[in-house]
């Protein structure tokens, strides 16, 4: 354990040459307009980095250790001995457990509420350790899966296991706070997140796998094991977004649907696929806010130079090929683009239309 410092904090800072008494100046400055604890002002003003700098002094100065969980495998069990529900809603993670005392990465280590709290549905001393919260997010996501907290509280409002058979088609029967539209938005964002092209969603006899496709190669997403129980719910709910029939389920059927992820449109192609386990569906994510322009597309600049003259040309055809996500479509768009200009009406056949 760190002795606590007896420095406020951005004076231990220019104490240790972190920052100049101009830097702490301007921030406290600021601080005063805004109203923003002085760590979140400095990082604002760029002044420090908040894993390198910010959270080690912090730490110092609270008197508790500063973890980077990023370089740390914690094992599977120690995750198991706090549920998810708590995880998520207080933003901590269990980073070792030994000689019966578990130990909490989290960015409020002095709370003594969250510690209490937590305390009752545990047997175990409680140790907490500083960590980012950006980082405790991420390894909720990596140890725990995509959307556990949401598929755990809606376990908790359907049927005992046993009645599992008839599925859960009534989406207005889940809780408006943990239904499979939050779900589903989990997983949209965790694939744009990860730069995905495509999600794939895949049932099997007793499991749900979801997959997405980066860098043209199919990665699975950890997800609950309880998503199998809802595998025909989500699969409706992607039917219903896509404006399908949900009846249908013995013949393939192909769609598509516009969400809002962060600052940005998505686009997404959804087709459907019977399988004896249930339909089988590959979303296509389309980012339709933003197209590339050539120069972003990495070309080098003598075949740029070549591309650019080829489109320019008054008559004529180009053909671009490539494996799925290898970036043809993204290409073409890229040159209608540059020759789009007032003068010119450009029309395309297209099956199916990729960006609207």
């Amino acid at each position: 354990m760190n002795i606590k410092s007896k420095f406020p904090l951005g004076q231990l800072l220019v104490e240790k040459g972190v920052i100049s008494q101009e830097q702490l100046n301007t921030a406290l400055q600021k601080q005063k307009e805004t109203g923003e604890l002085l760590g979140a002002t400095l990082m604002a003003l760029g002044f420090i980095d908040e894993e390198t700098i910010f959270l080690p002094v912090l730490a110092g100065q609270i008197g508790v250790d500063f973890v980077n969980i990023k370089n740390i495998d914690i094992p599977q069990d120690v995750i198991n001995k706090i549920p998810v529900k708590f995880a998520s809603h207080y933003k901590v993670i269990p980073i070792d457990f030994k000689d019966n005392v578990i130990t909490l990465a989290t960015t409020e280590p002095l709370d003594i509420q969250i510690i209490d709290e937590i305390g009752l549905v545990v047997d175990y001393r409680i140790n907490t350790v500083l960590a980012s919260e950006k980082d405790i997010l991420e390894a909720i996501r990596k140890y725990y899966g995509v959307g556990a907290d949401t598929i755990e509280k809606m376990m908790d409002n359907v049927l005992p296991s046993s009645q599992f058979e008839d599925e859960f088609s009534d989406l207005e029967e889940l809780d408006s706070e943990a239904s499979i539209s939050k779900f589903l938005n989990q997983i949209l964002l965790e694939a744009y997140r990860d730069r995905a092209t495509d999600i794939h969603i895949e049932p099997f006899e007793d499991e749900l796998h979801i997959r997405y496709r980066v860098d043209g190669i199919l990665n699975d997403a950890k997800v609950p094991p309880n998503i199998r129980h809802f595998k025909d719910s989500i699969v409706s709910r992607i039917k219903i977004l896509s404006k399908l029939n949900i009846a249908e389920k013995r013949k393939p059927q192909d769609g598509r649907f516009k969400v809002h992820v962060g600052e940005i449109d998505l686009d997404l192609r959804v087709s459907f696929l019977p399988t004896p386990y249930g339909e089988s569906v590959v979303m296509r994510l389309l980012n339709s806010t933003r197209l590339f322009t050539l120069e972003e597309l990495g070309l080098s600049a003598e075949d740029r130079k070549t591309l650019e003259g080829l489109i320019k040309k008054p008559h004529g055809i180009i053909f671009v090929t490539g494996p799925t996500g290898s970036g043809n479509t993204t290409t073409l768009y890229s040159c209608l683009a540059r020759v789009n200009t007032e003068d010119k009406k450009i029309i395309t056949i297209e099956d199916p239309i990729e960006y609207q």
